[in-house]
């Protein structure tokens, strides 16, 4: 996918201090320093835009690498919205699992407010009513 001039792709994770700024930019749950850096080593694939050497966009896939993935932490920094940088990010994203995954693996997302109509552009679509989404935030010490 072709991106806006200026703006730049790299097949890698965000480095903490940019996925910490953009989860919070872009309107994610914050998440901790401690939480980021042992998470984000253990990341299947992930793809950062930059922009002016500055991440403006990130989004990571997780998951076993074989059976089941996650698509997660979708951020585009709100002064870079509305430039085609979400779908770029999850154009990558899915490349990968299409070049590098088996033929039965199972990828799943949430989508939150109308992320949803980005995501249905890749295939996706609700699960209900034959399965139910949930989550539980766990909090230890």
């Amino acid at each position: 996918m072709q991106l806006p001039i200026g703006y730049t792709l790299r097949p890698d994770v965000a480095a903490v201090a940019d996925y910490l700024r953009l989860r919070e930019i872009a309107g994610l749950t914050p998440r901790s320093v401690a939480a980021a850096e042992a998470g984000l080593p253990r990341t299947v694939f992930g793809v950062t835009i930059e922009h002016d050497g500055r991440a403006v966009a990130m989004g990571r896939i997780v998951g076993d690498g074989a059976l089941c993935l996650q698509i997660a932490d979708i951020a585009v920094d709100p002064a870079h919205q509305s430039r085609g940088l979400g779908k770029a990010v999850m154009a990558a994203l899915m490349a990968h699992v299409a070049d590098r995954t088996s033929a039965e693996v199972y990828v799943n997302l949430i989508a939150d407010g109308d992320a949803h109509r980005l995501y249905a552009q890749f295939g996706f679509e609700p699960v209900a009513p034959l399965s139910q989404g949930m989550a539980c935030w766990v909090h230890t010490r």
